[in-house]
Order: C-alpha cells, then sequence, then structure tokens
C-alpha cells in the first residue's frame, strides 16, 4: 500500500481520486509495474455532476460515457505520438488498457501550474523560467505538426517539487491532449476565455493554440484567477497593466502578449517566433546592464555622433528619450530578427524613427574606426600589416590612397564582404586592390619577418 498522498488538499490512499479533468477521474498510487508513483485517468462520474437533474437519463449517459471514453482513447494516440517523437515537454504516458479504457502516465510531483501560483508567492525569476519553457513546449508540439486546443495552467504540470526560487529545478510539461488534433484539422472547444474567438465559428489552428498561450503568460503574470483571466482581451488589457510585477519591462511583456491576443488569427505569430522573441528579451533583459555599460564607456547620454549610413546625426538615447519606449530593432544588422528592449540604449534618430545597437555604431561611425586603425598601426614599426588570407602587406589607406575604385572610392572588404563607406580607412594593398575591415585584420591578422614573404621586393 503506498503511503498517505496530499491531493488537492485532501488525504487519499493508495488508488484514491485526487481530481478530476474534464471528461475523466484522476487517481495517484504508487505502481509496482514502473516502480514509482503514477497517474491514472479514466473516464469517471464528473461530467454526470456538471448536468441538472432532468437530464439524467440512462440512455444519455450512456452515450455521453461512450463519447468520452472515445475522447480518451484519442489523447492516449496523441501521446504515444508525442512519446514516440521524443517531445520530453509533454507528460509521458506509460501504459494504457481497456475496459474500462485508462491512461497510465508520469506523475508530474509538482501539480498543476495553477495550483502553484495559488499556492505560493511564486518569484518573478521563477515566472520568466516557466513561461520560456512553455513557448518551447509549444514550438516543439507544433513543429510535431500536433494542435494542442485547450491551453491553460491547469493542463501545465511541474514535474518537481516546486521550492520557490529554485528556478533551476523547474521542469515544465505539457499535458491534457483531449482536445488535440493533427495540423490542418480544424477543431472546436477549449476553456471559454482562454479558446481563441475563431474556434466556436470556424475551428482552430496552430495560431489559435497561441491565442491561448497568450492568456497563459498573463494568467502566470499576474497570479490572477482564471475567472478573470478569462474575460481579459486588448482591448480592455489596460486593467491589468499596473499591476504587472516587472518583467523585462512591462511594455515589452505587452508587445509579446498583444500580438498573441489578435481577433486575426494571420497577425499572431507562430509559437516559433515567439519563443525566438521572448528568448531575446530574457536574454537581453538578463544583459541589459552590460549592453548599457558598454555603450556609456565610451559615449553619454545625448551624445550626438555622425554616421555614414544616415542622413541624420544620432543621438545616444535611454527609454525616456525616444518617442517609444517600446522594444526596437537595429535598422542595420535587425539584430538577428529579435527586437531590443526598451531599457537598453540606442544610436537613435527620432526624425527617422531610426536606431543603431553598439556593434552596428563602431561599425559606420568613421571616426571611431579610424582612430581604432590608427592605434593597431601605431604599435606596428614597420606600418605593414598582413593578413592569413593574402600573400602581400597591407598598408593603412584613406580615400585618397585607393586607386581604381568607383566614383565616390567606396571599397569591399574582401573577408567579410561589408561595404563600408568611402570615408572609412582600410587596410589596403596597392598591388592587388585588397581591402581588409578593422574587424577582419584583428582576426585575421598574421606577423611576419621582411625579406621572409614574396611580396617584401614590391616597394
Amino acid at each position: 500500500m503506498l503511503s498517505k498522498l496530499e491531493g488537492n488538499g485532501k488525504t487519499v490512499g493508495n488508488g484514491k481520486t485526487v481530481g478530476y479533468g474534464g471528461f475523466g477521474k484522476i487517481k495517484v498510487y504508487y505502481s509496482p509495474k514502473f516502480g514509482k508513483k503514477v497517474i491514472e485517468k479514466r473516464v469517471g462520474p464528473n461530467f454526470i455532476r456538471a448536468r441538472r437533474p432532468t437530464e439524467l437519463r440512462l440512455t444519455k449517459l450512456i452515450k455521453d460515457y461512450c463519447r468520452y471514453e472515445d475522447m480518451l482513447k484519442k489523447e492516449s494516440l496523441f501521446m504515444l505520438l508525442m512519446k514516440a517523437g521524443k517531445l520530453d515537454c509533454c507528460v509521458e504516458i506509460l501504459d494504457f488498457e481497456g475496459n474500462p479504457f485508462r491512461i497510465i502516465m508520469e506523475y508530474c510531483e509538482g501539480g498543476d501550474l495553477r495550483k502553484i501560483l495559488d499556492t505560493y508567492d511564486v518569484p518573478i525569476e521563477d515566472k520568466v523560467e516557466m513561461i520560456g519553457q512553455i513557448l518551447f513546449g509549444l514550438s516543439k508540439i507544433h513543429q510535431f505538426g500536433i494542435i494542442h486546443g485547450d491551453l491553460k495552467c491547469q493542463n501545465i504540470f511541474l514535474a518537481n517539487k516546486y521550492i520557490p526560487g529554485q528556478t533551476s529545478k523547474i521542469l515544465i510539461k505539457i499535458g491534457d491532449f483531449g482536445l488535440s488534433e493533427i495540423g490542418g484539422n480544424l477543431i472546436y472547444g477549449g476553456t471559454e476565455g482562454f479558446a481563441a474567438p475563431e474556434t466556436s465559428k470556424t475551428g482552430g489552428s496552430f495560431k489559435s493554440d497561441v491565442y491561448s498561450i497568450g492568456k497563459v503568460m498573463l494568467e502566470i503574470i499576474t497570479g490572477y484567477p482564471v475567472e478573470f483571466i478569462s474575460t481579459i482581451n486588448i482591448s480592455n488589457l489596460y486593467l491589468i497593466k499596473n499591476k504587472l510585477p516587472k518583467l523585462l519591462n512591462v511594455t515589452d511583456f505587452y508587445n509579446i502578449v498583444i500580438p498573441c491576443l489578435n481577433e486575426d488569427p494571420e497577425k499572431r505569430p507562430t509559437a516559433d517566433e515567439l519563443l525566438k522573441i521572448y528568448s531575446s528579451l530574457v536574454l537581453y533583459s538578463e544583459t541589459g546592464e552590460k549592453l548599457n555599460a558598454i555603450f556609456l564607456d565610451h559615449y553619454h547620454i545625448g551624445e550626438v555622433m555622425p554616421v555614414d549610413c544616415h542622413k541624420h546625426p544620432l543621438i545616444l538615447s535611454n527609454a525616456e528619450m525616444r518617442k517609444s519606449n517600446s522594444t526596437w530593432f537595429c535598422s542595420i544588422c535587425q539584430n538577428s530578427n529579435a527586437p531590443f528592449p526598451s531599457n537598453v540604449v540606442s544610436f537613435r534618430c527620432n526624425d527617422c524613427d531610426y536606431d543603431l545597437c553598439f556593434k552596428c555604431i563602431e561599425v559606420h561611425n568613421y571616426k571611431y574606426i579610424n582612430n581604432k586603425m590608427l592605434e593597431q598601426i601605431n604599435n606596428i614599426k614597420s606600418k605593414k600589416v598582413y593578413v592569413k588570407s593574402h600573400i602581400h602587406f597591407l598598408l593603412l589607406s584613406g580615400e585618397d590612397d585607393r586607386k581604381g575604385y568607383s566614383k565616390n572610392s567606396c571599397w569591399i572588404c574582401d573577408i567579410c564582404k561589408a561595404t563600408p563607406s568611402s570615408s572609412v580607412y582600410s587596410f589596403h594593398c596597392q598591388e592587388c586592390e585588397y581591402d581588409v575591415c578593422l574587424s577582419c585584420y584583428i582576426k585575421n591578422h598574421e606577423e611576419r619577418k621582411e625579406g621572409n614573404c614574396p611580396c617584401c621586393c614590391i616597394f
């Protein structure tokens, strides 16, 4: 016999019911076959409780029982598919048996996420980790071609016992696939307020899961009950804006949630896009102070910087100085299609809504680059430099020193293919019209002695 367990506030023994799903009852017990605690799910009397007395006819109950048993069988099929696909982000099915049909699955010691939010004062760092793992799990499920259909905190579980503050031990498992479908098939239903608007009209899709995950993120961050979160949409999102704890930045978090809640499925991000944006915000939130320190070690807020890539000078700006306090993209590198959070400073042109990150300002601020190149040359007695990819030595050259170029004397780095402006110096080979930028020189420089290479007699 299993020693007494706690389930939903009740002390239970071996094989006792600890809760109810949408169409079944759930038991926890120790399985000698698997040598550990397991969860058993089978069709139970829960659907009877939800009916009015006038509906309790025997024939109706039999039909409902058969229908719910079919749904449970379908859930077991989806769980088997995900187990075969090694989707560790999902609750694992261990076995299934017939008549009455039941599923045996892994026991998640931490319980469902809704219970965690109701029981503990969950630190914001833990919430950030939970959301990240949920988005990762949803991305994997969608890549596998499966639509979940009923995403909410009650269907998301913690594999390990939850201890507030021990973020590294959080392991999210997504469960309850009773409403799932193979991608491309329309699905109907879900939890009211969490299901996308189209699921009750034209049916759902992968983008319907994204709508639900927007609600899940709000549920986790605020801790508000399901009944309240289910009423939230884009038009009344302001109701909780001032009550959000600081996550990355409140505005940044809203920029993740709002697209998810768009009533037009086509305007919602995919699960992959959502994960990428969220991951980048978490990353840059953690390193935001370091990024700002790099900027502020070289420049000061309000400093004006002329650049070769934009018609107006740029100003080093913080969130308060930018007209929009939302996330921003670097206008040149696009930051690998992931935005910087608003708390990271940028060189900005407010007239054009134009921003440059630190990496790009160092490339396109030609005065800074030219000074850096001069520093490199000043450390070399002969003023001749070599790179591994070229036989001849290179000389530091301005646009007047370079010959045979286009009208504006623009040049291309022959290693990385970057095209700085004509004002930027280059390490130039006058014999071959070969040019190397500062970054590529630093990565590829090579020391050679005079008289020990084929090019020493050229000049």
